[in-house]
């Protein structure tokens, strides 16, 4: 991590991945499906899939 901004990226990723765990953690605990929460969420169940799948 030594070029310019690494840390930054890096950080940003490690968020992004905690944000979709615990999105899918939660989504888990209520018996969603990733259908059923992105028709709650207003959005289409591809984007609830892809920020459920970011890695850090």
């Amino acid at each position: 991590m030594s070029r310019p901004g690494a840390g930054a990226a890096y950080e940003a990723a490690r968020i992004r991945f905690e944000l979709g765990e615990a999105v899918r953690l939660r989504r888990g605990q209520l018996g969603l499906s990733q259908a059923e929460l992105a028709e709650r969420a207003g959005v289409e169940r591809p984007a609830v899939a892809g920020f459920e799948a970011e890695e850090p």
